[in-house]
């Protein structure tokens, strides 16, 4: 069965917030994975792999990670933009925080081929004391 883009972001959602499964089943091999640079490791990561690596070593620097969706603007049948907050708690400090964000995603032939995301990096920042970090 094909997924439409609404549906396979909500598979995103699930997988994020701690469902079984893994990226593979809704990331095209080539996946753009976009973080905004001041966020941790963030920059372009360019495929299925870098941005599984991206998760693995992110998701070491925070307690938990929550994503909460809000409203869901589908574009047309490749392009969405979702708003919703993160909440987390840093490692380091014990911080616990919540952000906005907005995601803006695209797909292709029943799977995701891009995602770019918009946050305050400051408060992400700050709870960790401001010792962010990035891939050399």
């Amino acid at each position: 069965m094909l997924r439409n883009i609404r549906q396979l972001v909500d598979r995103f959602y699930e997988i994020v917030n701690g469902a079984d499964g893994d990226f593979s089943e809704i990331f095209t091999s080539d996946f753009q994975f976009g973080i905004m640079k001041g966020f941790p490791y963030g920059g372009n990561h360019n495929g299925l792999i870098a941005t599984e690596k991206f998760f693995e070593d992110f998701s070491a620097h925070f307690e938990f990670w929550t994503v909460e969706t809000d409203r869901f603007i589908e574009v047309d049948d490749a392009n969405i933009v979702v708003t919703g907050k993160y909440i987390s708690q840093a490692c380091s400090t014990g911080t616990s925080f919540e952000m906005e964000t907005v995601h803006l995603w695209t797909a292709d032939n029943g799977m995701l081929t891009s995602y770019k995301h918009f946050c305050d990096t400051a408060i992400v920042s700050k709870a960790l004391d401001h010792i962010v970090p990035q891939y050399s």
